[in-house]
């Protein structure tokens, strides 16, 4: 069990095998390669509500990284393939069942790629690349004490 969502979403990424050796923070990406980030996006939380007053959520983030750049073919492609591959790597994830831990009273039921990997701003040596993701998850309705 997770304290919190976005800690849950945090160490869900930190399994992914594909992420290379860098700092990996939320709500801040700083200016060097490799540095991963994940950051909360704004949205509507709750997709539908139940007469007991559970509702299935979402929650959408941004999972961005600095990667070295250039306009040489070749890095534009390794960089674009990384994304390609994080992209697979979450939606097999979400097939298989192997979603982020959840705080108590909720529980994960996907995490859905909204925008696939996209190269969001570049300054001379270092790109922004971004990842759009939605995680939906089931929330327990508050319990009230009877009297």
């Amino acid at each position: 069990m997770s304290g919190s969502i976005i800690e849950g979403l945090s160490d869900y990424f930190l399994e992914c095998p594909l992420l290379k050796d860098g700092a990996f923070r939320v709500n801040a990406l700083g200016g060097t390669p490799v540095e991963y980030a994940i950051e909360s996006a704004v949205t509507s939380s709750i997709i539908q509500t139940y007469i007991d007053g559970s509702t299935v959520r979402q929650r959408q983030f941004n999972f961005n990284s600095r990667e070295a750049y250039s306009m040489d073919r070749v890095t534009a492609i390794q960089n674009e393939s990384f994304y390609e591959d994080l992209c697979n790597w979450v939606e097999e994830q979400s097939i298989l069942g192997n979603l982020p831990e959840m705080p108590e009273g909720c529980e994960a039921q996907a995490v859905n790629v909204l925008a696939p990997g996209f190269l969001f701003g570049a300054t001379e040596g270092t790109a922004h690349y971004q990842i759009q993701l939605q995680l939906q998850y089931f929330k327990e309705a508050p319990k009230h004490e009877e009297f």
